[in-house]
């Protein structure tokens, strides 16, 4: 799996790099919109090395997916240091093995423009999330009507390639999830990277 290679091999440097891109201010301020309370049970998706842990209430119980184990190590390092009780586990977003309705709310941070099939992983998270529930997105992706440049489209096929896809939209990603957005906002580097909070409404199935 590409995936699983290329982050293996950015896992020894992945924290240095993405901490000096300044990304901490749009983390916190994706899962403060969740509103989360004690108790709730949130599923982290492509959870890295463990960047988004210092912005998750303690009393909030939290599992933590990623495809590669070099980062998943690096997260329960993390979480140990912190004093944290994380459940990590080494799994593909596009086929969850949790049950219907696990989880009070989920975050997908810089994961749905770097994984194969993303509407799968937003439609597996929306049917793992309880209703009512919300999911905090932080990515980079293009407005729904906007055409990129030819600029973009080629340097996309670099970036594809060593870490992510420039060149995503939302809307084909939310087909038959059933989700609503409520929040669709610029969150760093002008309007290319967007703080997303979707909700699952009560009473909806993905399955319906």
């Amino acid at each position: 799996m590409w995936n699983r290679l290329r982050y293996t091999v950015w896992a020894p440097f992945y924290d240095a790099l993405v901490g000096a891109v300044g990304f901490t201010n749009a983390r916190r301020h994706s899962i403060e919109r969740l509103g989360l309370k004690d108790g709730d049970r949130v599923l982290i998706v492509g959870a890295g090395t463990g960047l988004d842990l210092d912005f998750v209430p303690p009393s909030v119980a939290i599992t933590a997916i990623d495809v590669t184990p070099a980062m998943l190590r690096r997260l329960t390092r993390r979480a140990a240091q912190a004093g944290r009780r994380v459940s990590a586990q080494v799994m593909d977003a596009r086929n969850l093995t949790f049950p219907d309705a696990s989880f009070d709310a989920v975050i997908m941070h810089l994961i749905l423009a770097v994984m194969p099939q993303p509407e799968l992983g937003l439609k597996e998270a929306a049917r793992v999330l309880k209703s009512g529930g919300h999911i905090a997105i932080f990515d980079k992706f293009l407005r729904d009507q906007e055409q990129p440049s030819n600029v973009r489209r080629l340097l996309n096929l670099v970036t594809r390639t060593l870490f992510s896809d420039i060149n995503r939209r939302l809307a084909p990603l939310l087909l038959g999830t059933g989700l609503l957005v409520d929040r669709n906002e610029p969150a760093a580097f002008g309007e290319m990277y967007r703080g997303i909070t979707l909700s699952k409404p009560i009473g909806h199935s993905p399955r319906d």
